[in-house]
């Protein structure tokens, strides 16, 4: 995150007891975790010649590593501007206004990744980024200051409840989930099920947004196994090799929306067979046999497989993840 220190807040803090928590943002800076920009130099410059030599220097290189970094970082980069006034509390996920209480509350707050599966969707996510947001999502995790969540599948939306109640939480907290729609048209806008149709996903996007928490990622895929490249999926032993084949003959939408872990069986249940429409009108006999039952539940331990393998995702799951991953790295 960016912290901003407004005008008067050293000169303020400096004077009072409050002084241990403008070393606190300063450590912040110095360690790495946050970026921190003194509005005013002089007034920063005035504090920092009061403290002993070795801190000073710290300090000094804290503050022009973070105005270096911040020339990097999004223009939509979570930012907390700190004020020395009595101005009324604005914790809006991008922009907040804080007095310097709040501020570190908020900014000590490890960044929680919320996942319907904390251990393959953490791989997942881990494997589709970029290397160099992989190690500095690494750094944050090994620091502590981010760290992967469980929500417990259909609990996830009450363990965004949970968060959300909690106003530094609310900002610190990023969800990755499945989309669970079953037809491309479900991914419009104004799409809503209809009783007793049931989407987990839709759900799920529903709460986040209302809660305003900091960020999060609704695939456009059914599930994340639906982003497995094929010779991925063809190194998983519980698999038959004609039934991946049959899977990769289908068409991209097809493959996006399918059943991976329990097939063509499952999807026939009446409350929402319907809702794939025609989608699959082409599929062979022969293929649709082959796909009755699915592909398992061990597709998606395939993301856990060696680091040293890098992925070759399709050119639109990588365009999904340039678009996606930075809500993410917006928020460390």
């Amino acid at each position: 995150m960016i912290a901003i220190l407004s005008d008067g807040v050293i000169d303020t803090s400096s004077k009072t007891a409050d002084v241990i928590k403008l070393h606190k943002l300063f450590g912040f800076a110095a360690e790495g975790r946050h970026v921190l920009i003194a509005a005013s130099t002089d007034e920063a410059s005035r504090w920092l010649d009061t403290l002993d030599p070795p801190t000073r220097a710290i300090y000094q290189q804290a503050l022009l590593l973070s105005i270096r970094s911040s020339s990097t970082l999004s223009i939509n980069t979570a930012t907390v501007r700190i004020t020395a006034t009595d101005t009324p509390a604005n914790w809006d996920k991008f922009s907040a206004t804080l007095n310097i209480n709040d501020a570190l509350n908020l900014l000590q707050e490890p960044l929680g990744i919320l996942l319907e599966n904390a251990n393959n969707d953490w791989h997942f996510l881990r494997r589709i980024i970029r290397s160099s947001e992989r190690v500095k999502l690494q750094r944050a995790i090994d620091a502590r200051w981010a760290e992967p969540l469980h929500g417990g599948g259909s609990d996830l939306t009450q363990r965004i409840a949970e968060r959300a109640s909690v106003v530094t939480k609310r900002l610190r907290t990023f969800v990755l989930f499945d989309s669970d729609r079953r037809h491309p048209d479900e991914l419009n806008p104004d799409w809503a099920p209809q009783a007793p149709e049931a989407c987990q996903g839709f759900t799920t996007e529903k709460v986040v947004t209302e809660a305003a928490i900091g960020g999060y990622w609704r695939l456009n895929r059914r599930f994340i196994e639906s982003y497995m490249p094929k010779q991925e999926m063809t190194q998983v032993s519980a698999l038959k090799i004609e039934t991946v084949d049959a899977f990769f003959r289908l068409s991209r939408q097809e493959q996006w929306h399918f059943n991976i872990k329990k097939g063509f069986k499952d999807d026939a249940k009446v409350e929402n067979a319907h809702r794939a429409k025609n989608l699959y009108a082409n599929v062979s006999p022969e293929d649709k046999e082959l796909l009755h039952d699915g592909l398992g539940r061990k597709v998606a331990d395939r993301y856990s497989a060696s680091e040293a393998i890098e992925f070759d995702w399709d050119q639109d799951a990588r365009q999904e993840a340039l678009r996606a991953v930075p809500q993410l790295m917006r928020l460390l």
